[in-house]
Parts: C-alpha cells; sequence; structure tokens
C-alpha cells in the first residue's frame, strides 16, 4: 500500500508543480491589456509617422516590455505601474499624431494669410 500512496503523493506534487504558473492579478492584467490596446491604436493611426508621436510610441513598447519583465520578477506593482504609464505614453502618440499635423497646416494658412495681407 505504501508503493502507492507515495505514487499518489509524487503526482499529487507534479501536478500542483506543472499548474502553479504565475498568476498575474486581475488588475495588473487590465492595466496589461489596456496599455496593449492603447498601443496598437496608436500605431494604427498615423503615430508612427509624426517623428514625435513615434518617440512616445517607442516609450510605450518599452514599458510593457518592463512591465511584462516585472511580472515574472514578481513585482506585481511596479508592472502595474509601467503598463498605466505605457498606455499613457501610446494616448499621448495618438494625441501628437492627430495635433502635429494639424499645428503645421494652421501655420502655413497663417503664413499664407500673413503673404496675402503683406502682398496688397
Amino acid at each position: 500500500m505504501r508503493p502507492k500512496l507515495f505514487a499518489a503523493a509524487l503526482l499529487s506534487v507534479a501536478a500542483l508543480g506543472c499548474a502553479s504558473k504565475q498568476v498575474i492579478p486581475t488588475s495588473t492584467h487590465q492595466q496589461r491589456v489596456q496599455a496593449e490596446a492603447a498601443l496598437r491604436s496608436a500605431e494604427n493611426s498615423q503615430a508612427p509617422n509624426v517623428p514625435e508621436a513615434a518617440r512616445h510610441l517607442a516609450f510605450a513598447r518599452q514599458q510593457i516590455a518592463d512591465g511584462e519583465r516585472l511580472i515574472e520578477e514578481g513585482e506585481q506593482e511596479a508592472a502595474e505601474l509601467r503598463f498605466r504609464q505605457a498606455a499613457a505614453d501610446a494616448d499621448l502618440a495618438s494625441a501628437l499624431a492627430r495635433a502635429v499635423p494639424l499645428k503645421n497646416e494652421a501655420r502655413r494658412a497663417s503664413e499664407q494669410a500673413e503673404s496675402i495681407r503683406n502682398g496688397q
């Protein structure tokens, strides 16, 4: 009977070992999903084509990678902060992708209006 008990205990420990994958708290997982969604949204906009926005896209990518590394190290709070920073940088990249071209267009229109005024 002892060998069967030992085998059952060994199988239980092995099963627990295989199932003991690192658990990510729900809040950290949600922050990660939001950061990745914000990054994809920014990447699908004009952000990669606007230098100021592209810089913030790079920051967001790096912060997501840092967050994933921190999760592996068991640093859940630090990982959550990185994911929040990544989402903020991705959102900023999207905003810059919209704003910078509009700002340039407004400057050109202002310059044209000024040259028309000076030409009269």
